[in-house]
């Protein structure tokens, strides 16, 4: 039985690259006894709560659990408000009397959208312009 095997080469993202050119060179520079400047945790911290504690305390040679205290105590991004419904009030096609008894359509999208199209003698030509624009809508 054969198998094969990848290697998978990881490369770090430009945003980690940066961040572990600048603790280099504040290591370099940096006075003995010194701490690391607020700045370059907060900065560690938000790359660490997208890409994992793990993995950006070993890349950039930070405590574990220092890191994971400072994550913690990150503000946590409030989600955006949702965006409030719009009404679409699209004109209704002509109505040609004799085609057929008064009818009613309802559309539900998987979004939770409800359309209602309440025309007598319409034709399925007729709501077919009004189905695809809310469809459309709704994406």
């Amino acid at each position: 039985m054969a198998t094969t095997s990848t290697i998978r080469q990881r490369t770090d993202p430009p945003r980690l690259r940066r961040l572990s050119q600048r603790l280099s060179r504040w290591r370099a520079n940096r006075q003995p006894g010194q701490r690391i400047p607020t700045e370059l945790w907060q900065a560690a911290a938000r790359l660490a709560s997208t890409d994992g504690v793990s993995r950006i305390s070993a890349a950039l040679k930070l405590s574990y659990y220092d890191l994971q205290r400072r994550l913690a105590r990150a503000p946590v991004p409030r989600p955006r408000p949702p965006v409030p419904p719009t009404f679409l009030q699209l004109p209704s096609p002509p109505v040609t009397p004799g085609l057929g008894e008064p009818g009613t359509v309802e559309l539900v999208h998987a979004s939770g959208a409800r359309l209602t199209l309440r025309l007598p003698n319409a034709t399925p030509r007729d709501l077919l312009p009004l189905v695809h624009a809310f469809l459309r809508l709704r994406r």
